[in-house]
């Protein structure tokens, strides 16, 4: 299927969003898409969000809620009228061609696709460009997977209008709906080699972001996930962060590998502490 018939609808989730990269994110999305209906979830937003979603989209539909990041999301889905619809989150700015490009990959039996997001901090993407190695060395363009990320997420609508995710999640919902998805027996599909700008990738800053993370993972049972995977990878932090550090000559992913690690066996043993993290 390498086409689809009309517009899509898009869903954002919004959260005082009005950060220096959100027109672009924006502008991209009205660029990039053919849209039907803009769905925007927003908690309440009070630093101009809302007002420049409205310039750029002036019928975006609008709601406010405080919902989890999850539940959020199912939310917006009871909105969307067309047959497949689009995610993207609020940091994300679409590549050229992006519309163009991910409807190459469909297929009859393809129930969610999305491209990789790549920081925009240039250490850092040259960190993340680092563990795609292994993909390119295997010749693959596209794999299946497990899961797929939401922050840029073309989806067939009737797979997903009956998902309910725990309302407590903020964190791992992707690999929850990407689970729903595949129980329908479709496949989800993350491209490798194409990528967009995640801008919500900033640096150390980033690696917070295991905290609440690992915490949701922990509840929704990912066995990919186990306390002594944990541990065994924050005890080799150190030594993986200066391998990786002198081969990339990047001094910054040192203490990036260790905290990441740091806070992400924090977050799965603290789950309880750091689960309602609102997003």
């Amino acid at each position: 299927m390498k086409n689809l018939e009309g517009k899509v609808d898009v869903i954002m989730c919004t959260y005082n969003s009005n950060k220096p990269w959100f027109k672009r994110c924006l502008n991209s999305i009205k660029r990039e898409i053919p849209i039907c209906h803009f769905i925007v979830i927003d908690r309440f937003s009070r630093d101009g969000t809302q007002e420049i979603i409205k310039e750029i989209f002036p019928e975006a539909l609008i709601i406010e809620s405080t919902l989890n990041l999850g539940r959020a999301r199912a939310e917006a889905i009871k909105y969307v009228d067309t047959e497949y619809f689009v995610f993207v989150d609020d940091d994300i700015e679409l590549s050229n061609r992006w519309y163009k490009e991910i409807t190459k990959f469909l297929s009859p039996n393809t129930g969610a696709i999305a491209f990789m997001g790549i920081p925009v901090t240039k250490w850092l993407k040259k960190f993340f460009l680092s563990t795609q190695d292994i993909a390119k060395s295997l010749k693959r363009r596209w794999v299946s997977e497990w899961w797929v990320n939401c922050a840029n997420t073309l989806i067939k609508t009737e797979l997903v209008k009956d998902w309910l995710p725990p309302s407590f999640i903020s964190a791992g919902e992707d690999a929850h709906l990407s689970k729903h998805i595949l129980s329908k027996g479709y496949k989800v599909v993350l491209i490798q080699g194409m990528y967009v700008k995640h801008y919500g990738l900033r640096g150390l800053k980033s690696a917070q972001k295991k905290l609440w993370y690992c915490s949701n993972e922990r509840l929704l049972r990912n066995t990919n996930i186990t306390t002594k995977i944990l541990l065994r990878r924050f005890f080799f932090s150190p030594l993986r962060g200066l391998y990786v550090s002198i081969k990339l000559k990047e001094a910054m992913v040192i203490p990036y590998t260790i905290l990441s690690d740091i806070y992400a066996l924090k977050g799965w043993l603290r789950w309880n502490k750091y689960v309602m993290w609102k997003r």
